[in-house]
């Protein structure tokens, strides 16, 4: 385990080093995922004309989608598109032959961006949060604590989703397709586009049980502080739950692709 935590210690600083010398990169990914922040608008044009929505008026949207600016960026994970093109290229073949998982290496280079992220983005919010009524998180220490809890298992339920999905490159050349396809329904149904709470009841109940919610819409909900401890205690759950699952089938499909991996290229 000290090792392990040794070789962390040195790819995550690895990753920091490379966003610190691509720091316009990072700003520009950035300033993509302004999208909530456009969806927010939407939905104040909504209050203007037809008032609260649900019990959500304008300071609880304002509130829910700066949060949504942040969390989908602490949460999100992009490592199938980089294994996918080791897969594809060969590239592959130079960390098989390293005495670590190669997920080890995509999960470090991931935390490096995010502490780049939490740098930039995190001191802004919590100023226009201290300055603005209109942005508004009843925060407790134990509020604060599950937060954080729900960023770092959304973050994990993110990598192990997409190292799952990107095991599929094994056998076909559509592996990012899939991903994005299945990324854009979990879109809807993770509150990034309507918070989690306004979603018909029918599909609510059946999202509360998906991977997706856990990626966006719980920490938010918790940090907003509009569900309950049981209701807080079950998404956790559910997330570990799908991190489990996710990390067992990318074992699997991690295995038996290597069996039929041949280098082309690297």
């Amino acid at each position: 385990m000290s090792d392990l935590l040794s070789i962390y210690r040195r790819l995550i600083a690895t990753s920091w080093a490379l966003s610190m010398e691509y720091r316009a990169q990072g700003i520009l990914w950035i300033l993509t995922f302004f999208f909530p922040l456009i969806m927010m608008a939407v939905w104040l044009a909504v209050v203007r004309e037809a008032g609260t929505v649900a019990g959500w008026d304008a300071p609880d949207f304002v509130s829910y989608y700066v949060a949504a600016a942040v969390v989908s960026h602490l949460t999100t994970a992009w490592i199938l598109w980089d294994w996918d093109e080791e897969i594809r290229t060969g590239n592959l073949s130079t960390r098989l032959v390293k005495p670590m998982d190669p997920l080890h290496h995509y999960i470090a280079s991931q935390i490096g961006w995010k502490i780049f992220m939490i740098l930039v983005l995190v001191p802004p919010v919590a100023v226009a949060a201290w300055l603005l009524p209109s942005i508004n998180y009843p925060l407790t220490i134990a509020r604060v604590l599950a937060f954080i809890l729900s960023l770092i298992l959304g973050f994990a339920v993110a990598i192990a989703m997409s190292a799952m999905f990107a095991m599929i490159a094994f056998w076909s050349t559509q592996a990012r397709n899939l991903y994005s396809l299945w990324i854009g329904v979990g879109q809807f149904l993770s509150g990034w586009i309507i918070p989690f709470e306004l979603l018909p009841t029918a599909i609510r109940d059946v999202a509360l049980w998906l991977p997706f919610r856990s990626t966006l819409g719980l920490p938010i909900e918790i940090l907003m502080g509009r569900i309950s401890t049981d209701e807080a205690l079950l998404g956790l759950a559910v997330t570990t739950g799908w991190i489990i699952v996710f990390m067992i089938v990318y074992r699997q499909l991690w295995a038996r692709g290597l069996r039929r991996y041949e280098a082309v290229g690297g």
